[in-house]
């Protein structure tokens, strides 16, 4: 609202109503003034006779006064403030409020700062806007404003049920023809769930719907009607589509919707933990009852009973001495963290070890599963196999590397307890090293487990910090970003909050903000746009970039009235010859070339790429066969990536057309020289 537009509220509110006396309080031109009262009057604030100006007689206009007699309305409704104000009827962070508004970030900072020194706004300990909901008036204003506001862009029949600059959902009564798509419950008949509602629910929106949306739409529309029936529905939408979803995509949308407690709540409902949100979800019995009227499998939302003697049978049966490692679900069943699991999910050091565990179950009555039926979830922590057995939780076997990332390092291997079974020696790995595996594959139900691994006795944050950091440094790998993403969930859920949040908080920021510069060309405010957002404001993305700069990692170049942030350049002193160059093209190519022919995966193969270029930088490709070279390095990259079981030394040399004692050769020279 613009400043003449306040002024002439706070005067007719005043008591003022003469055309010519408000004017002459206003200060402006006769046309001015006309132009004025008649966009106030179409916002239903003021009408006008003869004689007189006056407010009309309705809610919007007592809900002013009231907050007029309290507030100061100048600050409160002045230009961009207003449209803040009224997207605060719920807590949200600065990040959710721009991508609602539009707005700015400096703008939507001013805003807030000035809505905070009134009074109106205040900041919780997530660091999510609020409104003061001591004074009602105030609340019933701002939603009063939003609500007009949303209803002049839809259709008059249409409820809005969620909107910002880029999407509205809505529901109309059945029938009633809408701009945009069918979505949530409107769309679970075409996907097997037949539920009727009298409304139909409609999304708008400029890219194309994907089934994820359409789930976490109907999830939206239950939960703002605290309607359980509506959030059972749901939960059995997603049992029977299950193999259709990807849990990671899901937890995405649901966050761009601000449910993400909602769903996590979902998650852990289906594993049969308690729940944030008790007030959205029926009993369990009647949850049950329903999921059996839709023919949903008992598997789907119950875990098997627990079978004790699985490590006694694998070490009687196994043809010799094997060492395995014990981490998820099953670990924490062993020491009373939990009742029951869905897998057993247990890591080896080697191709031997697997082969014996896995030929071992399949004589026990395991079976692997087809990779067809591999879940989004399955696929994504490439498992080495999973076995499954008709009545027990189901094996998945690492080998080294669980879900691309977590390696089983010496370190886990010495905080592991020690049981043996046989021949089997089982090291049942330490609390910390579970709950750092589970804060990188982040399953269904892992951030209840996160919880109660935090809460156990003598759990050391110090030990998963340590760990996190020193994989990442053996590694080359960069998963602190998904640890800090999972712990964000953990205390959205539970309110544990861990010793280093904000350690790691930098640590991921010096990273992004590394990523946003490295092809140079930005500026420090296109930085701040892209990173600022809940716990990391503008001031901290400020002194990261200061402190990257004193370390040498970039450099600020004013151009201006802007900063533009470039990484530093590497010095090379010794410029490799022409001869290196074409060697380093012929590895890369053939890196490309054996992974085509063994189907590795496109991480493996971006790995083994990543090795050719370290060895290229430290020139150290010269006077050596691309072939070897590029063998060896896929070597090297399968391991790193856990999929050593698909293809052994012997087929890569194979594939690369070299002799093994020269892939093994380039291998331990590779280890040596990049200290592997």
């Amino acid at each position: 609202m613009n400043p003449s537009a306040i002024a002439l509220l706070k005067a007719v509110r005043d008591g003022a109503s003469n055309p010519k006396e408000l004017m002459n309080i206003i200060g402006i031109r006769e046309w001015q003034f006309n132009n004025l009262v008649r966009d106030l009057a179409n916002q239903d604030y003021i009408e006008k006779t003869d004689s007189s100006i006056t407010f009309k007689a309705n809610s919007k206009t007592i809900l002013f006064r009231d907050v007029a007699s309290k507030f100061d309305v100048e600050k409160l409704l002045h230009d961009s403030n207003e449209l803040v104000f009224q997207n605060l009827t719920e807590p949200k962070t600065i990040n959710n409020i721009q991508r609602l508004t539009g707005l700015s970030l400096r703008t939507v900072q001013r805003a807030i700062s000035e809505l905070e020194s009134i009074g109106v706004v205040r900041r919780d300990e997530k660091g999510k806007v609020n409104l003061n909901r001591y004074f009602e008036p105030l609340y019933l204003y701002a939603e009063y404003l939003k609500t007009e506001s949303e209803k002049k862009h839809v259709e008059p029949y249409a409820e809005i049920i969620y909107q910002d600059l880029a999407r509205t959902l809505k529901k109309v009564p059945k029938g009633k023809r809408v701009d945009g798509e069918l979505t949530g419950f409107s769309l679970f008949p075409d996907y097997g769930v037949e539920y009727h509602t009298t409304h139909d629910y409609y999304i708008e929106q400029d890219t194309p719907l994907q089934l994820a949306e359409a789930l976490i739409h109907a999830v939206l529309a239950a939960s703002k009607e605290q309607d359980k029936h509506g959030i059972v529905m749901a939960m059995i939408f997603y049992l029977k589509n299950k193999q259709k979803l990807d849990p990671l995509a899901l937890r995405k949308v649901a966050r761009d919707y601000m449910i993400s407690d909602v769903w996590v709540d979902i998650e852990g409902y289906l594993r049969n933990t308690p729940v944030k949100n008790q007030n959205l979800f029926l009993p369990w019995q009647e949850f049950e009852e329903k999921a059996r009227l839709y023919d949903i499998p008992t598997e789907s939302y119950t875990l098997p009973v627990a079978y004790p003697d699985l490590f006694k049978d694998i070490g009687q049966n196994i043809p010799s001495e094997t060492e395995a490692y014990l981490l998820g679900g099953e670990n924490m069943r062993l020491k009373g963290l939990k009742p029951r699991t869905k897998d057993c999910d247990l890591v080896v050091q080697d191709e031997r070890s697997f082969n014996h565990i896995v030929e071992t179950l399949k004589k026990l009555g395991y079976t692997s599963v087809n990779k067809s039926r591999l879940s989004a979830d399955d696929q994504r922590i490439a498992a080495s196999d999973i076995l499954e057995h008709p009545a027990r939780s189901r094996v998945d076997i690492f080998t080294r590397i669980v879900a691309r990332k977590l390696a089983l390092s010496g370190r886990m291997k010495k905080r592991a307890k020690i049981e043996v079974h046989g021949k089997v020696k089982l090291g049942i790995m330490a609390n910390e090293d579970v709950f750092l595996m589970k804060g990188l594959t982040l399953r269904e139900g892992d951030v209840q487990d996160m919880a109660r691994l935090a809460q156990s006795s003598g759990f050391d944050w110090q030990v998963v910090w340590d760990e996190m950091e020193r994989q990442e440094k053996d590694r080359f790998e960069r998963f602190s970003v998904v640890l800090l993403e999972s712990l964000d969930y953990l205390y959205e859920q539970t309110g544990i909050r861990a010793p280093f949040y904000r350690k790691l908080l930098r640590h991921v920021l010096d990273y992004e903000i590394g990523r946003q510069i490295r092809d140079g060309g930005k500026t420090l405010t296109d930085v701040i746009s892209a990173l600022h957002g809940g716990d990391i404001t503008e001031k901290m993305i400020r002194n990261r970039v200061d402190y990257l700069e004193k370390k040498g990692f970039l450099k600020k170049k004013k151009q201006g009235n802007e900063v533009y942030l470039d990484p530093k350049e590497r010095i090379v002193l010794n410029i490799p010859s022409n001869a290196q160059l074409s060697t380093y093209e012929k590895a890369i190519q053939s890196v490309d070339s054996i992974s085509i022919k063994l189907g590795l995966s496109e991480h493996a193969k971006q790995k083994a790429r990543e090795i050719v270029d370290r060895l290229n930088n430290a020139n150290l490709l010269g006077g050596r066969s691309p072939k070897a070279t590029a063998a060896a390095a896929v070597h090297v990259a399968v391991i790193m990536s856990g999929e050593a079981h698909r293809s052994s030394a012997k087929e890569i040399a194979r594939a690369a057309e070299i002799n093994p004692v020269s892939l093994y050769a380039n291998y331990k020279r590779i280890k040596i020289h990049l200290r592997l």
